[in-house]
């Protein structure tokens, strides 16, 4: 009998802990929308191709920027928040920068 008394005991402390823990760690996420994550993406990738194309002499800039624009159309594919679409405006863009 005194072995129940305990071993309950023992499983409400735990159950109790279980439910704090589980209580307390519900914190507020900040989450962007799909429209901010495509935004931070694209500028991302501006910044990629200035950064890249910054230290490219211009001979090689052309060829450098459309390989680097089939790579970012690549990675855009691949991408969620991307459609066809989406990908063709945000390239079209990426090559008038």
């Amino acid at each position: 009998m005194d072995s129940e008394i305990i071993y309950s005991s023992f499983g409400i402390v735990v159950l109790v802990i279980i439910i704090f823990f589980v209580l307390r760690s519900k914190e507020a996420v900040p989450t962007r929308s799909q429209e901010e994550k495509k935004a931070q993406i694209i500028s991302d990738y501006k910044q990629k191709i200035k950064n890249i194309l910054s230290t490219v002499s211009e001979d090689e800039r052309v060829e450098k920027k459309k390989k680097l624009l089939a790579q970012i159309s690549n990675e855009l594919a691949l991408n969620i928040y991307f459609d066809e679409d989406d990908i063709r405006e945000v390239i079209l863009s990426l090559s008038k920068e």
